[in-house]
């Protein structure tokens, strides 16, 4: 069977069909990542070349481990075609949740700031009035300022605080506060989810895990000779 006879409805489940009936594998493609997919599909394409050199374009089509390494290869581009709206959809999730932690760091780099006025550069400063102009406009000074940094403070602490809590909701590390303006006691945010790349794929039988030379190697097929692809495999 070619290829171009699949082409209509051709599915990753189809064609791990094919390789069952013709070659004795699946791909797992519940356990596979998209990460993993793209390794694969590019060592599978180098496999592939590295076939029709030795071989030939015409007459590597009738070799097995080429078409072996075809249906593999097909299989698997198809799914991450599909697959590829959720994953980029996960990294914009991601990209989100960054920028939303950015605007923490921004505000705690603040507060820092602010500390370091209140407990440096004001008692300093302070000195240096009562030093240069007299005490009682040190005082006047240390009145007016100390009461705006603290209320500032406490305002960047709040802020600090709500804006760390509403980050840790969006990633999915706390629930949310029934309160919180959020969306409410009715509002379901998402729990922590596995992350989609963490998880490496079960090597289909007769395979190893990353699909390498030890499973799909172009010099052991080109060893193999041209085996009829009607032919079966023992």
């Amino acid at each position: 069977m070619r290829l171009s006879e699949m082409r209509t409805e051709v599915t990753p489940q189809k064609i791990n069909k094919v390789m069952e009936s013709r070659f004795g594998f699946q791909i797992d493609y519940d356990n596979l990542t998209y990460a993993k997919a793209q390794r694969l599909s590019k060592a599978l394409g180098e496999n592939i070349v590295s076939i029709k050199k030795s071989f030939g374009a015409h007459t590597a089509e009738k070799n097995a481990k080429y078409m072996e390494l075809m249906l593999v290869k097909e299989g698997i581009d198809k799914w991450m075609g599909s697959e590829q709206g959720l994953f980029e959809s996960e990294m914009g999730r991601s990209e989100a949740v960054l920028a939303a932690k950015d605007i923490v760091d921004s505000i705690q780099d603040m507060l820092e700031k602010i500390s370091k006025v209140q407990n440096e550069q004001v008692p300093a400063l302070i000195d240096t009035i009562r030093d240069q102009i007299g005490s009682e406009q040190a005082e006047a000074f240390k009145g007016a300022i100390s009461p705006t940094l603290a209320e500032l403070y406490t305002a960047l602490s709040q802020a600090r605080e709500t804006s760390d809590t509403s980050v840790r909701v969006l990633s999915g590390e706390t629930p949310p506060a029934t309160d919180m303006s959020l969306g409410g006691a009715d509002a379901g945010m998402p729990g922590a989810e596995m992350d989609p790349m963490a998880a490496e794929p079960a090597a289909p039988e007769g395979m190893d895990s990353d699909f390498d030379a030890d499973g799909f190697d172009a010099t052991d097929a080109a060893a193999g000779g041209e085996e009829e692809l009607g032919r079966e495999r023992r």
